[in-house]
């Protein structure tokens, strides 16, 4: 912004109060110079002479009418004067150069004599009507604050409640709007008042040609979260694959109540208890590339039908797998019954009883070496880690 409107604020307000009826008290007007927000910020000094911890968001200020044309590196910010701010359920300071209003109250003092009061300040003037900074100068904004050219607020509808944030994040308590669904992504369906809250962080511009304010925009934001009652919103999934017998509505179709996480990557950590997924009909796991199911102890999975893998019309296999003991003490009958063969085998002799049938006998021998063999292997056919019922 290159245009600073640096007089005349206070000589608005007073002649404001002088058009009145009756008296009324002067709305006092602070340009900021200095907010104490840590041990170093603004000094040491200031942060110790300011009460601490415990003076955290206290700012240092002088009267608009006296500072306006002074810039905010031009002032000992200890020749200023303090004010703390007035609501303790918010936390929303303001920035060096923006103006306040101010208003006297009690002191900790006050409670042993009444004429000790202090100022309190309520909030930073709109003067740009702008959520990102509302400066009258062209000076650094804070030690830290950077101000970003292309910050947009978040358009207004009727009735909607909104909190933008200074770096591209905000909170919309909002609603369908059936008239504006040509601007908006929720309000396609569904009807006027219906509920929605979101919450973006990291806001993307897209109309860079216009400063109008950002609409949300689900498949560009960098992070976001949507609760909705009935709208339809244009999600687009993570994942190209689709398994054809999962008949999941897809969340760029669903219209009843639902909530959207949606960010590069999304994580979920429970540091001393359980992660718990609860269903009424199916969960859904898709991915592009791997899914990794990891246990140090055992990974259960419990159901009355298993299915691993799709036949290639889409249907689910109907070949049963063996069960491991049940497989193994079935090789072992088979086994026996093949000793007792090849036994037989050996034995065997011509019909006159003169001696053995050579071919027959080593058959029978050479069956009792594999019988070996594979008896040898058949501990290695099941697995020390998967089971089944």
């Amino acid at each position: 912004m290159s245009i600073r409107i640096r007089d005349n604020l206070g000589g608005l307000v007073a002649a404001t109060s002088k058009t009145s009826p009756q008296p009324a008290p002067r709305v006092k007007i602070g340009k900021v110079f200095g907010i104490v927000l840590d041990e170093n910020t603004p000094s040491r000094e200031l942060f110790e002479k300011h009460g601490g911890w415990n003076g955290i968001g206290t700012v240092l200020y002088l009267d608009y009418e006296q500072s306006k044309n002074i810039p905010v590196g031009g002032v000992n910010l200890s020749s200023c004067k303090i004010a703390k701010p007035l609501h303790p359920g918010v936390q929303n300071y303001p920035l060096k150069g923006e103006l306040i209003h101010l208003v006297s109250g009690p002191s900790p003092a006050s409670q042993i004599n009444n004429q000790n009061d202090q100022k309190y300040y309520t909030g930073t003037i709109n003067v740009w009507n702008n959520s990102q900074q509302n400066s009258l100068t062209d000076d650094s904004l804070g030690n830290t604050f950077t101000e970003n050219s292309d910050h947009r607020d978040l358009h207004p509808f009727e009735g909607h409640i909104v909190y933008p944030g200074k770096f591209g994040n905000g909170i919309r308590f909002g609603s369908t709007v059936k008239a504006r669904s040509d601007i908006n992504e929720w309000s396609s369906i569904g009807n006027d008042g219906d509920p929605i809250t979101i919450l973006v962080n990291g806001y993307v511009t897209t109309n860079t040609g216009s400063d109008a304010p950002n609409i949300e925009e689900i498949n560009k934001e960098m992070s976001s979260i949507y609760m909705t009652s009935t709208q339809k919103l244009p999600l687009e999934p993570g994942s190209s694959f689709i398994n054809p017998r999962v008949n999941t509505i897809k969340p760029n179709n669903y219209i009843s109540s639902q909530l959207i996480l949606n960010s590069d990557r999304v994580t979920l950590n429970a540091k001393k208890d359980e992660v718990l997924l609860f269903a009424k009909t199916n969960i859904e796991l898709t991915s592009d590339n791997i899914i990794n199911i990891n246990a140090k102890k055992t990974a259960h999975i419990n159901s009355p039908s298993i299915a691993l893998g799709t036949k290639e019309n889409g249907d689910y296999p109907t070949e049963p797998v063996l069960l491991g003991d049940k497989t193994y003490d079935l090789f072992l009958e088979l086994f026996g019954a093949l000793t007792n063969l090849a036994g037989f085998l050996v034995a065997a002799n011509t019909s006159g009883g003169s001696g053995p049938i050579v071919a027959v006998s080593s058959g029978g021998t050479q069956l009792f070496k594999d019988i070996d063999n594979l008896l040898n292997k058949l501990d290695t056919i099941t697995s020390e880690k998967v089971y089944t019922a």
